[in-house]
């Protein structure tokens, strides 16, 4: 099956992905990193964040596996994607709707590519509402900005920039939810759920749940009552 994990930026998207992935024995898909290796390799060859042309080309140079993203057949490391600067700039390239339509596709061949092992999870933005409309389960977590910021000064080492970390998550969440293309938000049919005061293994739990509930449900799904 195909989950699909959306959520905005430290509401814990990443570990709960990996989390439950490993759990099911499903392939984990990062979808963000694709738009983190075109603002690296933006930022490395000084390309205007605002060249949507050129980022569309950068773009589709770039392969989303199980493995990790590559551009031009090369891993780029995790650390490199995982910047302040590179943040930064993939929450700027991400408006550009000429380079959301080409990552799309790429995102949607790993998750068939995925699908055809036995699943997947896949975690973005924008992953139930437009990349996976049809995942089998769909889940949008949240928290509030305070806990956010709180989860990536500890991610990051960076606990004495905890005021500024908020604030740049919250021009985060408006820049998101505000853009033309693919804006954040739930899919309609998506299990929302508020992360703020549960551990990552409760969350992991209460997805693992609901994937249970999805396959009972389709189980009981036969020729005559369709």
């Amino acid at each position: 099956m195909l989950i699909a994990i959306d959520g905005p930026a430290g509401s814990g998207k990443s570990s709960v992905a990996r989390a439950v992935a490993r759990r099911l024995g499903l392939v984990n898909l990062n979808t963000g990193a694709t738009y983190r290796a075109v603002a690296l390799v933006a930022l490395r060859e000084g390309v205007d964040l605002k060249d949507g042309p050129t980022l569309a080309v950068v773009g589709g140079r770039v392969e989303l596996t199980a493995n990790g993203v590559f551009y031009d057949g090369e891993l780029l490391p995790e650390d490199a994607l995982r910047t302040p600067e590179v943040s930064a700039a993939a929450s700027k390239v991400s408006a550009q709707a000429g380079l959301r339509k080409i990552l799309t596709g790429r995102q949607r061949m790993a998750a068939r590519t995925a699908e055809n092992l036995g699943g997947a999870v896949v975690e973005g933005r924008d992953i139930g509402t437009v990349v996976l409309p049809e995942a089998e389960l769909k889940i949008f977590l949240s928290a509030s900005p305070e806990e956010r910021a709180r989860r990536r000064a500890l991610q990051t080492g960076r606990e004495g920039e905890l005021e500024r970390i908020r604030k740049a998550i919250q021009t985060r969440d408006r820049r998101d939810s505000e853009r033309e293309a693919s804006p954040l938000k739930p899919a309609a049919d998506a299990v929302v759920l508020d992360t703020t005061s549960l551990s990552l293994e409760g969350v992991v739990g209460r997805v693992v749940e609901l994937v249970s509930q999805v396959q009972q449900a389709a189980s009981r799904i036969t020729p005559e009552s369709i």
